[in-house]
């Protein structure tokens, strides 16, 4: 039996009602650099997108999709672009919304912290790291998250550091989950324990000033 054009036309197209998602989303970078101060040139907005089709090209082909590129691997802190800035976080926000403090939707909102801190073992731990974080996101762009209409973004920090005189490295990794001034404190609580749950870390609550 023959299949006519027309049809193979057919079963190749998606409802683009099926791939939409509630909400548009812009990805951002967060840079460090000894020399630049200028806090407005270590933030930058890199890509947005309202559908899962574009979430997922995006992710394929960004070099930041396997952390070990960009964060600290166990073996040493990369610099990039000819600024020499070190990528020190990843953000996904709610698009118009800021990854900083000052956004006036982020104020008076709270910080849901859930950190990780390693002295061995960094490899295997990158691997499970990377994979909550794509967790963490589909949880947030798929609106699955308890009260995900509050939340306005994450991020995906590295927080390693040379120490004690450059003799050692502090090796830290964290997640943050970023709430609106409308979470109520019991949700907050509750977002709290399904991450922490579901992270397999201890989560910290800070207000937005």
């Amino acid at each position: 039996m023959e299949t006519s054009e027309a049809n193979l036309e057919e079963t190749s197209k998606i409802e683009k009602e099926k791939v939409l998602l509630k909400r548009e989303w812009a990805f951002w970078e967060n840079y460090d650099s000894k020399k630049e101060k200028d806090y407005s040139k270590l933030l930058k907005e890199i890509f947005n997108f309202k559908d899962i089709i574009s979430f997922w090209q995006f992710m394929n082909n960004y070099p930041g999709s396997d952390i070990k590129k960009i964060f600290f691997d166990g073996e040493c802190i990369r610099y990039f672009f000819k600024e020499k800035f070190r990528i020190i976080a990843l953000n996904i926000f709610q698009k118009g919304i800021k990854p900083e403090w000052e956004d006036e939707s982020n104020k008076k909102g709270n910080i849901l912290t859930l950190a990780y801190t390693i002295n061995s073992g960094i490899d295997d731990f990158l691997v499970k790291a990377q994979e909550l974080w794509i967790k963490l996101i589909c949880l947030l762009i798929g609106e699955t998250l308890p009260f995900c209409h509050n939340i306005n973004g994450i991020r995906f920090v590295d927080k390693t550091k040379l120490a004690y005189g450059y003799n050692k490295i502090m090796i830290s990794f964290k997640y943050e989950i970023w709430t609106n001034s409308n979470m109520k404190e019991d949700e907050l609580n509750e977002l709290k324990n399904y991450c922490t749950k579901e992270f397999g870390c201890q989560g910290t609550i800070k207000p937005i000033k």
